[in-house]
This record gives C-alpha cells, sequence and structure tokens, in this order.
C-alpha cells in the first residue's frame, strides 16, 4: 500500500498531570480511560491488513510550490520554478484474515514547470494501477500484490505491483512504533532504513526523533499525538537505464493515531525536499536540481462491520 506520508509515535498517560496528560473536564470518556491506562502497544511485529469485515479509505494530497529548478544538458542550463500538485484516494477491503483487496479509485497529477520565464510542457504519468483491484495476501509469513483478475501484469503495471509488494513486506507501523507499551512523554529515534514513507527512495539514512505530545479525541476516536522531527537523505535508481537521483527531507510530521484500531488517521508533513539527478548516458547527461517545500496530508476512515 501507498504509503507517501510519514508516521509518528502514540501512547497513554495516567491521570492528575502524571506524564503530562492530565484530564481534561472536556474529555469524553473514552478519552479518559485512554489517559488513565499506563501505557498503550501501538503495534504488532506481524503486518496486519484491515481487520475483518473492515474497509480503510485512505486520501492522500502531495503538493510542491514554486521549488527553484535547474535543468543542465549540452553545457547549457535552464533556471526556472516547478509547482505539483498530486491526489491519491484508494480503498482497501479486508476479505478474511490474510487477504484484502486494494483499488487505487482515483489518481490525479497536475504539475506546472517554468524555464527561463517561459512554461515548459511536462508529459502528464497516470498510475498504472488507477481503477484496478489488486489482491493483498499474506502466505507463509510473506505478502504477496497480485491483480484480482489473474491477469498477467504488464509494462508499468509490473513496477506499480513491485512497489506494494515492498510495502507489503516491510512492516512500517513495527518500526516506528514497536510493540513496547507507550506513553505521553515518551520520546525515541527510529531507524530510517525501515521507513517505507517515500516511496522508491532507498538507502536512507538520517535522524528521525519522534516524540508522544499528548492523547486527545479526533473525529470522535481517542488518538494520540505524534510529533517526528526528521532530516534524511537517500537515492533513488532506475533499474533500467543509467539514472540516479538523490534526495534529502528535512522537516517535521504530526500524526493522530487511533488507539483501538492501530490506524493513522490523520498525517501532516510539512518538509522541505532537494533533489539532484543525473539522466543518460556519460557525456551526454541530463542533470536536474530541485529545492522547495513539501507538505502532505493523509488522511484515513476506518469503515467496521
Amino acid at each position: 500500500m501507498k504509503t507517501l506520508a510519514i508516521r509518528t509515535l502514540l501512547g497513554a498517560g495516567l491521570a492528575l498531570g502524571i506524564c503530562g496528560s492530565a484530564v481534561k473536564a472536556e474529555d469524553s470518556a473514552a478519552v479518559v480511560e485512554a489517559k488513565e491506562a499506563e501505557g498503550h502497544v501501538l503495534a504488532t511485529r506481524k503486518t496486519k491488513l484491515p481487520a475483518k469485515g473492515q474497509t480503510l479509505t485512505i486520501e492522500e494530497l502531495m503538493e510542491t510550490k514554486d521549488g527553484k529548478l535547474r535543468v543542465g544538458t549540452g553545457g547549457r542550463t535552464m533556471e526556472g520554478t516547478m509547482s505539483s500538485r498530486e491526489s491519491n484516494v484508494e480503498t482497501v477491503v479486508s476479505l478474511g484474515e490474510t487477504r484484502a483487496r486494494r483499488t487505487l479509485e482515483s489518481n490525479a497529477k497536475d504539475t506546472k514547470v517554468t524555464m527561463n520565464g517561459r512554461e515548459a510542457p511536462w508529459p502528464e504519468v497516470k498510475d498504472a494501477l488507477e481503477g484496478v483491484p489488486v489482491l493483498l495476501e499474506y502466505k507463509d509469513g510473506k505478502g504477496v500484490a497480485t491483480l484480482e483478475s489473474g491477469a498477467t501484469p504488464k509494462g508499468d503495471q509490473i513496477k506499480a505491483l513491485d512497489r506494494i509488494n515492498k510495502s507489503l513486506n516491510k512492516n512500517n507501523d513495527f518500526a516506528m512504533y514497536g510493540d513496547t507499551p507507550r506513553k505521553v512523554g515518551d520520546k525515541w529515534n527510529m531507524d530510517p532504513q525501515a521507513l517505507t514513507a517515500f516511496g522508491d527512495v532507498e538507502k536512507m539514512s538520517g535522524t528521525y526523533a519522534v516524540e508522544f505530545v499528548e492523547i486527545k479525541e479526533f473525529e470522535g476516536t481517542p488518538c494520540a499525538v505524534l510529533k517526528a522531527q526528521f532530516e534524511l537523505s537517500g537515492e533513488q535508481n532506475d533499474a533500467e537505464g543509467p539514472s540516479t537521483m538523490n534526495l534529502q527531507f528535512k522537516g517535521e510530521a504530526i500524526t493522530h493515531r487511533s488507539l483501538a484500531d492501530q490506524v493513522d488517521l490523520e498525517a501532516k508533513i510539512t518538509a522541505t525536499v532537494i533533489m539532484d539527478s543525473k539522466q543518460g548516458p556519460e557525456g551526454k547527461q541530463m542533470t536536474m536540481h530541485l529545492e522547495g517545500p513539501l507538505n502532505v496530508v493523509q488522511k484515513t476512515v476506518v469503515k467496521k462491520p
């Protein structure tokens, strides 16, 4: 499952201000109970699909505005700006304990590039799995994503399924939260190499520090409010050609995570991204440098039977 959004951690504290989680007069009974608990387990070692009968609807919006762009080719350098907006809606429907159906319901991209003061054309690339049901299964502890129709994937569908497979077999939740009970005031560091929130970026390094800030109600559900500060770098390589991309991210993430369902109901990322890429054979390379703001919002609605 695609995850562009970065996750953070949650937990619960004791009442009367212990661990910084005082009960407020306006708190619901469920929130009061959560705050009075000694701790909360935020994830499990077993990579999980939606619980039996559940449907997850995940909406994601990623934007960058007026990023500074520099392109070099054939000894010539051009400067300009890039703005982009991508929105996705996907559903994940439980089909049992170890099976689910994932469908990318919609995928919209809008990119505007201006070079040397003139708007430049930018190819629109659609997601190869938009509207195509994908079966997610765990067999012998390994996650497998296939076309539900049984058809053989072709072209970009192969790459898209490969990305889903990597996400299924890399338990981002456990890497982020662990299965040790957490409480308000806890702080810890996550191994950047375990992150799946940056798509195809690999060899992640840097720092990712998480703080469990408080417990509060979010859209009628007791949630942990988690704050992450990160400074990361990584690279992305194209297996089909001589292309390398180095990326740097610096910013923070605020997450509301459901204590009952162990699902991030909302994650907001505010960051600066720097990208340097090289494409093409030596001597004929095109280089590109992009630096600008990155904002991501991911929301998940859990529908229960």
